[in-house]
Parts: structure tokens; sequence; C-alpha cells
């Protein structure tokens, strides 16, 4: 997918949300590959769910610091 940056001339309607864009506000421009097919959509889309929500939760690393002196080189 390539993605841009670009500031409207016109007003343009969000295809993730359903929300006008104005004209002169920056949205995100979502072009696929294979197709050639091109979305538009707010930089922050009030209609997007929040990126803070995690789920899963991360995998913590195997080898803690503590050990670590055990797999060092001498």
């Amino acid at each position: 997918m390539i993605v841009r940056h670009e500031v409207n001339r016109h007003p343009v309607t969000c295809d993730f949300c359903g929300f006008p864009i104005r004209a002169g506000e920056t949205c995100r421009i979502v072009t696929e590959e294979h197709t050639g097919k091109s979305y538009r959509e707010h930089i922050r889309c009030p209609g997007a769910p929040t990126a803070a929500v995690r789920d899963p939760r991360p995998v913590p690393p195997k080898i803690q610091t503590a050990s670590n002196h055990a797999f060092s080189m001498a």
C-alpha cells in the first residue's frame, strides 16, 4: 500500500468513518498497489478505534536482564 498525506482542495467524505473532510484539511490517502483504488481518511479519524488499546498484550522477553551474564562470552 502506498500512503501519502495531502491537503484537500475541496471537501470529500472520509472512507473510514463517513464524516466529511473539509477543504484545507490534511488527510491520509491510502492507495492499493494491485487494484489502484485509493481511500481518503482523516489523520485523526473520529470514527476510528483508539490506538492505545492493545489486545493481546505484548509477550515479555524470555531472557531477563539479571540472567544475561550467564550467556556472555568470557
